[in-house]
């Protein structure tokens, strides 16, 4: 199963901004990305469209895409077509199935949310 990943990547003048004190909404929703706020930040950040399609990976489960996001070993290199500059997977990242089900990382696995995104 092919499963997009999603994540907010800041632009180098967005880091600019925030390293110089500007409360960049994107940053700050970004930061807030675990426990009881993860579902909802998620939602916000993709309302705002904030999250950029980093990555796909062919995965059996979520947590397979998980674990190949994390430590990308050569044997799994044939497995992860990049889109774009990302780093690992980890809290506040979107996971979406061939379905449009999406999953939001939390501290400990994964938070369905509430809609179904196209990326």
């Amino acid at each position: 199963m092919k499963f997009k990943v999603l994540q907010i990547q800041l632009t180098k003048a967005e880091i600019d901004m925030v390293n110089s004190g500007v409360e960049l909404r994107k940053h700050v929703l970004k930061s807030w990305m675990f426990g009881k706020h993860v579902v909802k930040n998620a939602k916000k950040a993709l309302d705002a469209d904030y999250y950029d399609h980093v990555m796909t990976v062919d995965a059996n489960r979520l947590e397979d895409v998980y674990a190949i996001g994390n430590f990308m070993h050569d044997r799994d290199l044939d497995k992860v077509q990049v889109h774009g500059t990302f780093s690992s997977v980890s809290v506040g990242d979107v996971v979406i199935d061939e379905n449009d089900f999406a999953f939001v990382v939390d501290t400990f696995g994964f938070e369905m949310l509430p809609e179904k995104v196209t990326a």
